[in-house]
């Protein structure tokens, strides 16, 4: 069905015999051995299972389309060695160069063009199911950049009180229903099979039997504006604020605040599983949300199709920061029996209006100051946690000397935490030294989004849609695990080199 077909086996081959007839009488250091690296990673890494992936993406009448294979491996190493992941620059490249067509897996001379280049990443992955140009055309208002200034390295809150826990309704009721089909489907499967799992076949990953992972988002700015494109004519009428409908080139972006930075960004929230076991950091699962979307909220939809994803694995632990500290969440955990290992929110810690009750009996009863034993007002399941009263107000026949400890008339109020709080009385003790060897790995997930960002450049890219920015992350979670292979190796890269190209003629 397609132009080339190729087995990994004779890929490797083809790229072995082509670098050796065009190199052969070229500098060695300059044109090869430099690129050893590259070279070695694109023969390590098998594609192969792209093609039956993205197979029903392709319509089985016209023309042969290009290998979805080599265009995969072409596109992940523009992720990686474009200069910025420019679609066109990249083409220009495969053309003027024949050490990128080869490596790729075409012929020089017989390279795709840009336009193929995006139908593709249409069939890897489309947020916009074929409506973009109506989505970029539609007019809507601008969104205004939020005015309260946050701390930095300080969480946005959620916008929607108890979203968690609805979610988690949810999820627990809908579980066993089929579940719609994602949009990233394809590019998650790919991103599975071509390198999720040759890494833990590889044991890269720990043990997946009790895989332990480490959960983080990171906001990232994308290429549009956040004003728009103007059609009104207020600016000729000396009008320049006016908030007229405009068009967006990336209509789903939004404001969020970028806890790292200390600033607010138009763009998207990437929430990511990392491996904690993993001695690289390696990603597992990779999702894109809106940039005001909270992490408890992306952490609890990421972990059901993670789960569904990888039915594999058995996920043992989850290590996540004090922004995932909710009840909803552990209550999730509980469910797919996952350990929690959450920081806790020291907000509002040991912050009392009035002095704490003098002590608690050994049945668990409060004492107020006036020595009484509290009254029990019932359970409060959302914060999981028992509400005592004043028994002055609530008691008729209590007569207390201090009744004006509170000056409230409904009375002093104090809540305590029933034994079986999961948030508080965890599998591992918190404060243990197995709790605090845990909770450190959870930097795992912030190393990979600092990789991401900094070491691949991901904002240099400057795209505009949100299915394009989630298939050039995920590209370059996928040469995290590459290059953790190469790591691996018993060779060096260029001592394997020696091995196979004719650097005698070189």
């Amino acid at each position: 069905m397609f132009k080339t077909e190729r087995s990994h086996k004779e890929f490797q081959s083809h790229l072995v015999f082509l670098l050796n007839t065009y190199y052969a009488n070229d500098h060695f250091f300059r044109t090869v051995f430099l690129k050893a690296s590259i070279i070695f990673k694109a023969f390590l890494t098998d594609l192969v299972p792209v093609r039956d992936i993205l197979l029903p993406t392709y319509h089985p009448r016209g023309e042969k389309p290009w290998d979805p294979v080599c265009l995969f491996r072409s596109y992940w190493l523009m992720c990686q060695y474009g200069d910025g992941g420019s679609i066109t620059r990249w083409v220009n490249r495969l053309k003027s160069e024949p050490f990128w067509a080869i490596i790729s897996g075409f012929y020089p001379g017989n390279v795709p063009g840009v336009g193929t280049f995006y139908d593709f990443e249409d069939r890897l992955c489309d947020f916009d199911s074929g409506k973009r140009v109506e989505r970029c055309t539609k007019m809507h208002k601008p969104l205004s950049k939020p005015k309260k200034k946050l701390k930095k390295n300080q969480k946005q809150p959620p916008k929607h009180q108890g979203v968690v826990q609805r979610l988690v309704d949810r999820i627990l009721r809908d579980e066993d229903k089929p579940q719609p089909e994602r949009a990233d489907k394809y590019l998650q499967q790919i991103f599975k099979e071509c390198f999720v799992l040759p890494s833990a076949e590889r044991g890269l990953l720990g043990d997946t039997a009790n895989l332990a992972v480490s959960g983080d988002g990171m906001v990232l700015a994308t290429g549009a504006s956040p004003m728009g494109t103007r059609d009104c004519d207020c600016r000729q009428n000396g009008i320049f604020n006016c908030s007229c409908p405009r068009r967006f080139s990336d209509p789903t972006a939004n404001w969020g605040w970028d806890s790292y930075r200390g600033r607010y960004v138009y763009g998207y929230s990437n929430y990511t599983f990392t491996a904690a076991d993993s001695p690289y950091d390696l990603p597992v699962y990779s999702v894109l949300n809106q940039a005001a979307r909270h992490d408890s909220v992306s952490h609890t939809t990421a972990l059901f199709g993670m789960i569904n994803l990888y039915p594999e694995f058995n996920f043992g632990k989850d290590i996540l920061d004090s922004a995932h500290d909710n009840y909803a969440t552990y209550d999730l955990l509980d469910h797919w029996d996952i350990e929690a290992f959450i920081d806790l929110n020291q907000k509002n810690k040991g912050n009392f209006k009035y002095d704490p009750p003098v002590a608690v009996n050994e049945d668990g009863v409060p004492i107020c100051k006036g020595g009484f034993l509290m009254a029990n007002w019932g359970y409060i399941s959302d914060s999981c946690r028992i509400k005592w009263r004043c028994p002055h107000v609530v008691l008729k026949n209590c007569n207390c000397p201090i009744f004006n400890c509170s000056d409230s008339d409904y009375g002093r109020t104090v809540y305590t935490k029933p034994a079986w709080d999961n948030r508080i009385f965890t599998t591992t003790p918190r404060g243990s030294r197995k709790w605090k060897n845990t909770m450190k790995k959870r930097t795992s997930s912030e190393r990979r989004n600092s990789r991401v960002k900094t070491d691949y450049e991901l904002e240099n890219d400057n795209v505009r849609s949100k299915s394009r920015w989630l298939i050039r992350i995920i590209m370059r979670d996928a040469a995290i695990h590459a290059n953790a292979w190469i790591k691996e190796s018993a060779l060096a890269p260029e001592d394997w080199i020696t091995t196979w190209f004719n650097y005698r003629a070189a």
